[in-house]
């Protein structure tokens, strides 16, 4: 069962054949991993644009956090994201002190 961003990117990395032939494309052209491509669509998926107002409403009322800190908290506590982008901790988005709760 895939519960978190960790247990995608594992599932991810054992079967890479959910990549479609544009994907495929995609990271030959542009020269990404598909490992980064992972972390590209993970961070597309919660895009999204709304109203100053709507945004409260959704924070005040909803039960999950808004998208853009569903896309900045999980990788900045991971390893991994980390590997993938060469990051050093501290840099960009990565977190010297990660946190992991899964």
């Amino acid at each position: 069962m895939i519960n978190n961003i960790r247990d995608a990117f594992i599932e991810m990395v054992k079967d890479s054949t959910w990549m479609d032939e544009t994907s495929k494309g995609l990271a030959i052209e542009k020269n990404y991993s598909t490992e980064q491509l992972f972390f590209m669509n993970y961070g597309q998926i919660w895009c999204s644009k709304m109203t100053d107002a709507n945004a409260l409403n959704r924070v005040q009322t909803g039960v999950h956090s808004p998208g853009r800190f569903r896309v900045i908290g999980p990788p900045s506590n991971f390893a991994e994201f980390d590997r993938v982008f060469n990051c050093k901790p501290g840099q960009g988005n990565s977190r010297v002190n990660k946190c992991t709760v899964w």
